[in-house]
């Protein structure tokens, strides 16, 4: 029952993407059918393909409210789609589960589902001032006979680093108890994270704001301030990295990436981090814990309750006797 839901989500983002690219395409035609005199203007001007190439020629300032609309639409698709990527990827690589030790959080109620909301539309004018920093960043590179392995692949790893060295002090500043009941206390509540994407962006708006841009101060320190050159590959590269190893650090799959021996990423180590809070701030590697000695490994040998284990409704097993 679970496969085939997962297969009718994906069709109908399938399908959605779809209907959404031709309809851009449709309005954008009518559009430009009675704003404009040339008689060589055809749907296909108005295809995905065209529309990128019109954005990266006249700018984003140029950018017509349909396109706007379109490009908040296939963000939102796209934050759907690698979520349900995340979800399967621990079946697909027949990873282990890592045993519920924390309260799992079974029931998300109305303010969870408000910032879960309000936290996804965020994404689309973060993705807008992201796209428009490239565009005009001299050290961004966008002609693909331009991609060498400097400008992409080995920009990854500084980036990483640079990012996590500033979110690991944002989310350390998050837990000081003056302001942690304020912001950082409602993502707490979940002391076993499952659902993936769904609970990593449940957090106070302020702290999603942070963390988001977060992205942003790092690109630019990158490019700006170290005189770096990135290729938009290696952008889309990351951000496709982001959301898959973000959703994996709230799931219960046990997913790790290991070079010649040395861990770089443990989903484990945030698993920790939901149970007890004052350590493992790292989003992505556990580099800076490790520096500012705030990393505490993962103890399989930990007591487990079989009463706190999840179903296959998601749910933890004594939730019935909850609910009674």
């Amino acid at each position: 029952m679970k496969d085939s839901a997962s297969i009718i989500t994906y069709l109908t983002i399938f399908f959605n993407a779809w209907l959404l690219n031709y309809f851009h395409g449709v309005s954008a035609f009518s559009f430009a059918s009675n704003t404009t005199t040339n008689s060589n203007s055809n749907a296909h001007d108005f295809t995905l393909s065209s529309f990128l190439h019109r954005l990266k020629d006249n700018g984003l300032e140029n950018m017509e409210l349909i396109d706007m609309i379109f490009c908040g639409c296939i963000i939102i698709l796209g934050m759907e789609f690698m979520d349900m990527t995340t979800k399967q990827m621990g079946r697909l690589l027949k990873l282990k589960t890592i045993p519920v030790r924390g309260k799992h959080l079974d029931d998300l109620e109305a303010i969870d589902m408000l910032y879960i909301t309000l936290n996804k539309i965020a994404t689309v004018p973060f993705v807008y001032c992201l796209v428009k920093y490239m565009y005009n960043e001299p050290n961004a590179v966008w002609a693909l006979d331009s991609l060498t392995l400097q400008n992409t692949l080995l920009t990854i790893p500084p980036f990483f680093i640079i990012y996590d060295f500033f979110y690991t002090i944002l989310h350390w500043a998050l837990h000081i108890q003056a302001v942690y009941g304020y912001i950082h206390k409602h993502h707490h509540r979940q002391k076993a994270p499952s659902r993936a994407n769904m609970d990593a962006v449940n957090v106070h708006p302020i702290e999603f704001f942070l963390g988001e841009y977060n992205h942003l101060l790092a690109i630019y320190i990158y490019c700006h301030v170290l005189g770096m050159k990135m290729h938009v590959v290696a952008l889309n590269t990351i951000f496709s990295l982001s959301p898959i190893l973000t959703g994996l650090n709230h799931t219960r799959w046990d997913s790790k990436v290991s070079i010649l021996g040395w861990t770089l990423y443990d989903s484990k180590w945030h698993d920790v981090h939901h149970r007890i809070p004052q350590s493992n701030y790292g989003q992505y590697t556990n580099f800076w814990d490790l520096v500012f000695r705030t990393f505490r490994p993962y103890n399989p040998e930990d007591r487990v309750n079989p009463e706190n284990q999840l179903g296959e409704n998601g749910k933890s097993l004594n939730y019935g006797k909850k609910m009674d």
